[in-house]
């Protein structure tokens, strides 16, 4: 099995984190939090900001999870990452880096775009057997 699936089916120890397998939760947090780099792969315009998505994403897998529910629901998601950022050793970065960026990567590639609805009534109804919508 190769190490992407690894961390997409279970557990694993990135950088002295134990990082939880990702989820339709995972990327809703991301969602919330505008983690673009999880979300639909946009590539931050600056360093300090790759760094606080980076961070985050590292608190959202890591952290307990009802630790990380709550704080996405009273809103202080940002400050608790923020303050975990300050207990990653930097010699752990390379490793969580490298991971993130396989996990960014398999999350942007598995997103699905949904498409609008046609417009409505019998003008744009598709036709059938019997000829209605025609």
């Amino acid at each position: 099995m190769n190490e992407i699936h690894d961390f997409l089916d279970g557990e694993k120890m990135v950088g002295g984190l134990n990082f939880r397998p990702y989820t339709i939760g995972s990327k809703a947090a991301c969602e919330q939090m505008r983690l673009t780099m999880f979300t639909d792969g946009t590539s931050p315009e600056n360093d300090g900001e790759s760094e606080r998505q980076l961070i985050a994403f590292a608190w959202i897998q890591s952290q307990p999870l009802p630790e990380v529910i709550t704080a996405l629901r009273n809103g202080t998601a940002s400050a608790r990452a923020e303050e975990f950022g300050w207990t990653v050793p930097v010699s752990s970065l390379p490793a969580i880096i490298s991971e993130i960026n396989r996990i960014s990567a398999a999350s942007t590639a598995a997103a699905v775009e949904v498409a609008p609805k046609p417009g409505r009534g019998k003008d744009n109804a598709p036709g059938n057997s019997t000829g209605q919508g025609t």
